[in-house]
């Protein structure tokens, strides 16, 4: 068995971004908001691209390997498991405003779901063209979107007091949900380039340029919203195939 490979060195660059991430988060760099956002995003980035490129790399080399499927993984669990839930964490006290309180803790359950989400693709066959659940990368994308809205505003959509923190606590159940569900999502691997076999993709694609355009990070969170119909809509599609 090889463990160095080109696609697991890549791996392990998406596991070192998420793990600096983390460390990120929890202050170990200091405590201004703006620059651990920044610097979060940069690295989120980073882990993204990572994780798209190592397939793409093993696929082109023809390195078919058990190992770095088992390390895409826990690599994802730091960058795309661990991470949201120290950013859901993060809200949910920023929203409580009381360092003593336990429902911050809750939030920790998107990384819970996560692992239980990263499990459930290994085993399943099913999921080479599309996705059951929510893929973690967009889930990590979505909880970001929504930490650095809560920063940049003061509060989540103009939410206070008790209501914040509890519409996060029902974001979270949605989330952990959406892991974890069965309801397909299409993913975003490309083996042509016609309308008909990629419209949901050409459409997706087209209506978040847009909204990126006008509202920036801040159009993230209905980004996703739109990724979800367009999904339920795509599963009608694949019971009548």
């Amino acid at each position: 068995m090889k463990l160095f490979t080109i696609p697991n060195f890549l791996t392990l660059g998406n596991l070192f971004c998420g793990g600096l991430s983390v460390l990120f988060l929890s202050g170990k760099f200091g405590n201004d908001p703006n620059t651990i956002l920044i610097a979060v995003f940069v690295l989120l980035l980073l882990s993204l691209f990572f994780d798209l490129l190592d397939g793409m790399v093993a696929r082109a080399m023809k390195i078919d390997s058990e190992i770095g499927i088992q390390l895409d993984s826990l690599a994802d669990m730091v960058s795309f498991g661990l991470a949201p839930g120290i950013m859901m964490f993060l809200m949910l006290q920023n929203a409580v405003g009381d360092s003593n309180s336990w429902i911050p803790y809750i939030g920790l359950g998107i990384t819970l779901f996560s692992a239980l989400r990263l499990a459930k693709f290994n085993v399943d066959t099913e999921q080479s063209t599309y996705f059951k659940g929510l893929a973690t990368p967009a889930n990590t994308i979505w909880i970001f979107s929504l930490l650095w809205i809560q920063n940049e505003k003061g509060s989540l959509l103009g939410l206070t007091g008790n209501l914040e923190w509890v519409a996060l606590l029902l974001i979270t159940m949605a989330s952990c949900y959406l892991l974890v569900s069965n309801h397909p999502f299409f993913s975003f691997k490309l083996k042509g380039f016609s309308w008909k076999e990629n419209h949901f993709k050409y459409i997706f694609v087209l209506l978040s340029l847009i909204l990126l355009v006008f509202y920036h990070l801040s159009a993230v969170p209905f980004i996703i919203f739109v990724y979800i119909i367009l999904s339920f809509i795509y599963r009608k599609k694949i019971k009548n195939a």
